[in-house]
Order: structure tokens, then sequence, then C-alpha cells
């Protein structure tokens, strides 16, 4: 197993983790997930959901040889752009965002109450729980072939 920077790269992957990559190579480099989750969706593609103890969530898809496609962390260490992302608030994350040339952002509220924003450009969304950033969720769009979409 290889050590993974809790580096957050929108469009590209977390640390050395890329999207795109298949669930042998993931496993090489996070190890043996905690939980698996199998979930269907109406247009019979399945999703397979990682669970590991070191706050990483990863979700593979793809009908014949599934590939990784989101992530959710919650690992208080993540960086995003070399930023200890989970000390920064929301007007911070908004302004650090669009430095790098983000600048389609939403905000909005969940039914269970936490706040969501969202950067469709990125394919990001920070939540946050009582204005504290609880975790972030960022992915790719994937093909039934398993390849990324551009």
């Amino acid at each position: 197993m290889e050590i993974v920077k809790m580096e957050i790269v929108p469009k590209k992957g977390l640390g050395n983790v890329d999207f795109g990559i298949f669930t042998r190579d993931l496993t090489k480099k996070l190890g043996e997930p905690n939980n698996v989750e199998e979930i269907s969706t109406d247009d019979d593609l399945k999703t397979t959901v990682l669970s590991f103890d070191n706050g990483i969530t990863v979700f593979l898809e793809g009908l014949i040889d599934p590939v990784v496609s989101n992530f959710d962390i919650d690992n208080r260490n993540a960086q995003l752009f070399g930023e200890e992302i989970f000390k920064m608030k929301e007007s911070e994350i908004i302004t650090l965002m669009k430095s790098h040339g983000y600048q389609e952002v939403e905000k909005e509220e969940e039914e269970w109450g936490e706040m969501r924003l969202t950067f469709d450009d990125a394919m990001m969304d920070f939540y946050f729980d009582s204005g504290d950033l609880v975790a972030i969720s960022w992915g790719v769009e994937i093909g039934e072939d398993g390849s990324i979409i551009k």
C-alpha cells in the first residue's frame, strides 16, 4: 500500500489516486476498504462505494470494469491548492476557488440541515455544519465504458 497525500486536485483526483483508475489499482494505493456498498440506479448503472478508515470514501462507476469517479473526504489533514481546507471558512473557500479559475458557485441548504457550496465547473461540493466545513465531495463524469468524459 502506498502513502496517499491528502491533496485534493479538482478534476484529477486525490494525491496520487487519479480519477479513472481501476479497483485493483485503487487497493494498491489505499489498501482494503473498511466497508463496501453497492448502489444500483434506474439506468442499470452500478455504483460501488468504498469507505476507508482515513476519512476517504471512493465511488466507482462503469458497466464493465468500474473506475474511480468521485471522492468524499472528511479527513482534517486534507489540503486544496496547498491550503488546509478544513480550517477555512466559506468566504475563504470561495476566494480560494475563484483564484484558481472556478467561478460557478451556488449555495443551498440540504434537507438534513447542512449547507452545501457547489462549484459546478470544478464538480466539487463543500458541506458545512454550523459554519464549519465537515466534508468535501468532488469527481468527474464517467462514461459507460469507464472513460472520463471531458
